[in-house]
């Protein structure tokens, strides 16, 4: 693994905060090009990132040091090292969510419309980021002996890289939202609710492969977080359909 990409003096360049960045980076360049398709201006894209970005990054934290409040308990300093790896995307995306909210209300734009912008950015933007977990060493799976099992270096055994896993699912995931995007997008939050759909299915199933807290029959935290998501997607789409 390499959680250190680069060291010159004081300044160390982090492969998680690095890859974590170009998934930002990746994702705002694609909602740019969708909102163009859509008929609106590529600029507002820029306008709305940082209520986006902050959102995400400030939920995606709190949610990570909620659960493993421990690594932090003696050093409460750390929480703010982001570069060093520890997000949760469930509270990344409830947060990003919230200042959508805002900036759409902000910049008068159409709530589901943006949104259907923004779910196959998000998916890439996941994708490039998980990679950043990967060569961090962290979020890894279960013990195993499949031949692509991989060992990290705080652990003596093989175990599944449910990074890479999480990061080709999000690029499938992109790739689906896209095709419906372009071809069979039939009312506005069509995309969305595909998305949350594909991704509360994916995370339900790579959370028997992840090594996560379990609770509630035995089931992770993540876990019930997506069967919410996927009860909220069918919910959705019956509702925006009727509209």
């Amino acid at each position: 693994m390499y959680p250190i990409l680069l060291k010159l003096g004081p300044l160390t360049l982090y492969s998680y905060g690095l890859m974590v960045a170009l998934g930002f980076l990746s994702g705002i360049i694609l909602a740019a090009y969708l909102a163009k398709r859509s008929g609106i201006k590529p600029e507002l894209i820029l306008d709305i990132a940082p209520f986006v970005l902050l959102g995400s990054l400030v939920g995606a934290r709190i949610f990570y040091v909620i659960e493993f409040w421990t690594e932090f308990r003696g050093n409460p300093l750390e929480i703010f090292a982001i570069w060093k790896g520890g997000l949760v995307f469930f509270g990344g995306l409830l947060f990003a969510i919230l200042g959508l909210m805002l900036a759409v209300k902000l910049f008068k734009l159409n709530f589901w419309k943006t949104m259907d912008i923004l779910a196959p950015a998000t998916a890439l933007g996941y994708a490039i980021g998980r990679i950043g977990c990967f060569l961090n060493g962290c979020c890894y799976g279960i013990v195993t002996k499949v031949p692509w099992a991989v060992k990290f270096p705080t652990e003596t055994v093989l175990r599944h890289p449910t990074q890479i896993y999480a990061s080709l699912s999000g690029l499938l995931i992109c790739g689906i939202l896209l095709l419906v995007f372009f071809k069979y997008r039939k009312f506005d939050g069509l995309v969305l609710v595909l998305g949350l759909l594909l991704y509360g299915t994916y995370r339900f199933l790579i959370e028997f492969l992840r090594v996560n807290p379990k609770y509630l029959f035995n089931l992770s935290g993540a876990q019930w977080l997506s069967l919410v998501m996927i009860l909220l997607a069918a919910a959705l789409y019956f509702k925006l359909r009727r509209r």
